[in-house]
């Protein structure tokens, strides 16, 4: 609780009463092991996905990393995070999986990039390419380029859709919408 607290820099008492209020709606769930309590989300929820998506999103480290490359953004046709962390299958030592398509090179988002490896307490892995390397990539089948085309994409700089129609990937399907009380199967 304390780490926790001293990595988000709240007071203890604060964070014990919101966790113990998200253990009593159903969204994390508690352990314990001697006097060490653990919480983790209670991933089963039929909302988990939308709710993973949402906080990395808007409080997550996708705004920490969208940061560090903000001053190079008139620069970057698309950035996003692809890999365990935009499939929700991360655990607490995963890195993350960056790809960068713009006129930037390596050297120049390094610097930033440290700085939110260090906000975040993960190592960021980033691939940098110009729209036209990547282009050349996807044309030749290169493993890579197909693998990320095939993932899912947290997009932090540019429009997925674009990035879509300009490397012939379909626009991603809406999933139908949520009945009450019934769950989407994976």
């Amino acid at each position: 609780m304390r780490e926790l607290a001293r990595h988000l820099r709240v007071a203890p008492s604060s964070l014990q009463r919101e966790l113990a209020s998200l253990v009593q709606g159903g969204i994390l769930r508690e352990s314990r092991e001697g006097k060490h309590v653990y919480y983790q989300p209670a991933t089963e929820l039929p909302f988990f996905e939308d709710l993973h998506g949402l906080i990395l999103k808007t409080v997550g480290l996708a705004d920490v990393i969208r940061g560090a490359l903000d001053s190079f953004a008139d620069r970057i046709q698309w950035a996003f995070i692809y890999g365990s962390i935009a499939r929700s299958e991360e655990h607490a030592a995963s890195d993350v999986d960056l790809l960068i398509l713009g006129r930037v090179n390596l050297a120049e988002v390094s610097g930033p990039l440290r700085g939110a490896e260090e906000s975040l307490g993960r190592a960021v892995n980033p691939i940098v390419y110009t729209a036209d390397q990547f282009a050349r990539k996807v044309q030749g089948k290169h493993h890579f380029a197909v693998d990320v085309l095939r993932s899912k994409k947290l997009f932090l700089i540019g429009d997925a859709r674009e990035f879509g129609r300009t490397f012939g990937q379909p626009a991603p399907a809406t999933p139908p919408p949520h009945r009450h009380g019934s769950r989407r199967i994976r």
